[in-house]
Order: C-alpha cells, then structure tokens, then sequence
C-alpha cells in the first residue's frame, strides 16, 4: 500500500495506529496476522513493514471515522462530516466507488522480524585461538565454534552447549565481546552473540562434524581464510570494550557494507 509522506513519518514513529481503506476486492484478501508493506510517495523508495493485528469492517465512510475520531481525527477536524468530506475532496476516493462498497479500518503495529539468532566462542590457550577449518560446507573457510539457538536458550546457553558439541571442551566463564547484527540481500537476518573465553575443561576431540579443530597463533587470525563478517571484527576481540557491528551481506557472505563501534 501506499502512503503520503506524513503518514508515512508517523508509521515509523509508532503515531499511526489504524489504516483506513475502502474494502475492495485486495484489501478483502487481508487477514489478522498478515504483514501490509507500505511505500512513501511520492517516489515509493522507503517502505516500512507492519503486522495486522485486527480488521474491522463498515458500511460506510461515516461509520468508519465515527469509531476512532477522538484518537485519530479529533487533532486535525472539527468533526465526523469534515473527515467524510476530505476524504472525497483530497482525491483518496470518489463518492460513487464509496457507495459501492464498505471501507475497512487496519489495526496496525510494526512488523516484528524473525532473526537468525546464533553463538560464537574464540578459546585462547597460549597465545593460540581454537578454530574449525571447515571440510565441506563453506570451502576450507576458518570459523570458531558455535551454532544456532535451541528453544528456551539464552546466548550463553547456546554458546556452552555448542562448543563442547563441536570441540568436547566445557567453557569456563566465557564473556561476551560483541553482538553483530547481520543482513543478506535476500532480507534475511541475524544476530551472531561473539564470546571469548581463555580457560575450560575437558579433552579436546580430533575433529568435529563440521571440519578439523586447530589451534592458530592468535596474531595469524588476520591472515588466515575466515568468513568476511568476521575478519572485520577480528581486531575487536580480547579487548576491554565490547563492541556492535553491523552488516550488509550477500549469498556468499561477503561484506557489501558494515560499520563496527564500541560500546
């Protein structure tokens, strides 16, 4: 759907609560719970999601503004009738397409967006990092150990239980370095939690079902093949300061665009 700037502004700024449309044929396919992505005019080159949270249906203009007037009109009109009559009079529709059909009002609120949340831990022992040299999957790329969230984990659950699947060593107060936010260019999102940790328990296992486990001299992480995300936020890590980066990237995982500051 489309909207004029200043509506636009404030559907970002959580202003707008409701939509009104008249009910034709496409906005009677809406349903509670759908996602409505709208474009701002007038070039339609910023767009903003948001969920349907209930879908009323009137049978006329009059009826429809009457409901919500003291929240939504009463700032701007001085009643019902001056509502009905800019609707018709500032072009959005004609009185005869009204008269054919009933008008529907949207409740709205901001999309929420499903993130791909995961854990990341690089260990220290002497001045070396443990890393996966991955066999299959990625191309022989270096990552540290980790995975994606298991329902009811927090950040520091998932990292723990990742990491003695994948290297047979239990973490000992790992801490957390960073969160970086991700984002592909088929819109897909994520959220990686980066922990370091320098002491654990444990036997380190021989490889793990991802690639070979090897320890690297930490000051050769700048050099060795790892995914583009992380090379970038390679210098960040056993620092004092935590730091947030965020990314643009594309179906290869290479960096199109990031920013990385401390926090």
């Amino acid at each position: 759907m489309k909207l004029n700037a200043s509506s636009f502004e404030d559907l970002k700024l959580g202003k707008k609560k409701r939509e009104y449309r008249l009910n034709d044929e496409k906005r009677k396919l809406v349903r509670v719970g759908d996602t409505i992505r709208f474009l701002k005019l007038p070039n339609l080159d910023e767009e903003f999601l948001v969920d349907v949270l209930d879908v009323e249906v009137f049978k006329d203009w009059y009826q429809c503004y009457s409901k919500y007037f003291d929240e939504d009109f009463k700032n701007s009109y001085k009643n019902v009738e001056a509502v009905v009559q800019d609707t018709f009079d500032g072009g959005y529709y004609t009185e005869e397409e009204s008269k054919e059909n009933e008008c529907v009002v949207f409740s709205i609120k901001k999309h929420r967006v499903a993130h791909y949340n995961s854990t990341v831990c690089y260990l220290k022992k002497d001045d070396k990092v443990l890393m996966i040299k991955f066999s299959k999957k990625w191309g022989f790329v270096y990552a540290p150990p980790g995975g994606k969230f298991e329902e009811g984990e927090t950040p520091l659950d998932c990292i723990t239980r990742e990491f003695y699947e994948e290297t047979g060593l239990n973490l000992i107060n790992p801490r957390l370095q960073g969160i970086s936010y991700w984002k592909d260019n088929k819109n897909k999102k994520g959220i990686i939690f980066i922990f370091t940790a320098e002491d654990f328990t444990g036997n380190l296992i021989a490889s793990s079902n991802e690639g070979n486990l090897e320890w690297i001299n930490f000051d050769e992480l700048q050099n060795i093949l790892q995914f583009d995300q992380n090379q970038k936020f390679t210098s960040y890590l056993f620092k004092k300061d935590l730091f947030e980066g965020k990314f643009l990237i594309d179906g290869h995982c290479n960096v199109l665009n990031y920013e990385i500051r401390k926090m």
